[in-house]
């Protein structure tokens, strides 16, 4: 069990391979070596947080490991892992991959720290700090014009909604004279509590991808490599539902039009997503819009203002999270067209029927943890009368299927042209899809526990 200042020892390891894998060239192995390292380091972690408990609040009040951070930050430290993994088999473009995994890895203890925060200094330092490292990684083909443009609307909107969402801070600090969660209150600030909850929405819901601030999403997602578009659009999400969660719960209290306003982002960004992910057919494109999407069904859970709510936001960000990564990881191995998996069934019989359990898991289907992360949003949303993005989240639920089942179609039935994938994958990224559909089932079938300790321990 780990108590006091040991509850930071998972992310100084994952500090530890960042480092590791930033000098690599001096390591065995150059930069395979360091991406084994990492992705070691990386997976220790997660342990050690599985396993090390809760503790209460530290550092003067600004960090608390508790129930809800515990399953975040496994969820971070894991994905990474797994994340490294693959890229130590695989490789990265240019063969640049020590840079990438260290990239990823400072933003993995950004993010661990993030879902830790009690305080808005440091939840705002902890959110640069993980998003900083994916511009980098989002523009990491150099010679690549197209990656280098969607990396920099990625930076710019990111830079520009990370100041109004400062300026909002600062409103919230100034109302409430602190800068804890705990003492955060706005009751009685009129409009200007209004302005400094929107401005600081802004920000957030940016780093979110959820529309109206989705805009870098799609050219981003598209012109990069899919495998930093695997770690981008899943791992940082996932700290970021955590913060939002308790930000909301600290001030949801003093503003009841607050489910307003994240009901209509969620609306937005359920009805946008899903029907601008229809016509796609450039596998990172789809899952851009696609993570719009999803944005929008955790937004439905967050909307409420509820303990529930809050609790399957978080299961399910992970939930999400799993399939998202491993698609893309797949889109990264035989290419990123839909056409390109045309017969990856009679290729790769057992990544095929992997693919489609992911997919499943996205719509929403049994027995995966797409369904039972969707069964809680939806639950939380009916507790509170919210029956419109209900009927909404399982008609775009229904939508989705359509471009999902066009992956599966092409997988089993299209008509293969020309050769397809990078060759035979090594042993190190078949562990790692193995691990990510494993996760999927594993996760679903302990849904109710995992649950059930979350809502105990939210708070």
């Amino acid at each position: 069990m780990l108590s006091g200042y040991w509850h930071f020892v998972p992310e100084v390891l994952v500090v530890a391979g960042a480092l590791a894998a930033l000098f690599g060239e001096f390591l065995p192995g150059r930069d395979k070596g360091a991406a084994y390292i990492a992705a070691a380091l990386a997976g220790v972690a997660a342990l050690l947080v599985a396993a090390g408990g809760t503790g209460g609040p530290m550092v003067f009040g600004q960090i608390e490991p508790d129930g809800v951070a515990r399953f975040a930050r496994t969820g971070v430290a894991g994905l990474t892992a797994v994340w490294a993994l693959w890229v130590a088999g695989r490789g990265m473009s240019d063969e640049r991959r020590r840079d990438a995994v260290a990239l990823a890895l400072f933003a993995a203890a950004g993010g661990m720290l993030l879902c830790m925060a009690r305080d808005l200094i440091v939840m705002y330092i902890a959110l640069e700090l993980s998003t900083m490292p994916a511009y980098v990684l989002m523009g990491y083909r150099r010679r690549d014009v197209s990656g280098l443009e969607g990396a920099l609307k990625y930076f710019l909107l990111s830079m520009l909604t990370s100041i109004i969402m400062l300026y909002g801070l600062s409103f919230l600090y100034g109302i409430s004279g602190s800068t804890a969660f705990a003492e955060l209150s706005i009751e009685g600030a009129g409009i200007l509590g209004l302005v400094a909850v929107l401005l600081t929405l802004v920000g957030l819901l940016a780093k979110m991808s959820a529309a109206p601030f989705h805009y870098w999403a799609p050219d981003a997602y598209a012109g990069a490599a899919p495998a930093s578009v695997a770690f981008v659009s899943t791992v940082p999400k996932i700290a970021g539902i955590a913060v939002i969660a308790r930000l909301l719960s600290a001030i949801a209290p003093d503003m009841p039009t607050l489910v307003t306003l994240v009901a209509v982002a969620s609306v937005a960004s359920m009805l946008l997503g899903n029907l601008a992910a229809l016509p796609q057919s450039d596998l990172r494109r789809l899952m851009a819009y696609s993570g719009v999407a999803h944005t929008g069904y955790l937004l439905m859970a967050l909307a409420p203002g509820t303990d529930t709510g809050y609790t399957a936001a978080v299961f399910y960000a992970v939930a999400y999270a799993l399939p998202s990564m491993a698609i893309m990881l797949v889109a990264a191995e035989e290419g990123t067209e839909i056409t390109d998996l045309a017969q990856l069934a009679a290729r790769r019989p057992w990544l095929a029927w992997s693919v489609v359990v992911w997919l499943l898991s996205l719509i929403g289907i049994p027995p995966f943890a797409g369904f039972f992360g969707k069964l809680y949003l939806f639950g939380a949303a009916v507790d509170s009368s919210l029956w419109v993005l209900v009927v909404l989240g399982v008609l775009t639920s229904v939508v989705s299927a359509g471009y999902y089942f066009r992956v599966v179609r092409e997988m089993f039935f299209g008509e293969q042209v020309g050769v397809s994938g990078e060759g035979v994958a090594s042993p190190a990224a078949t562990v790692a899809l193995v691990a990510l559909v494993a996760g999927t089932v594993v996760i679903g079938l302990a849904a109710s526990p995992l649950l059930r300790g979350l809502g105990a321990l939210l708070g």
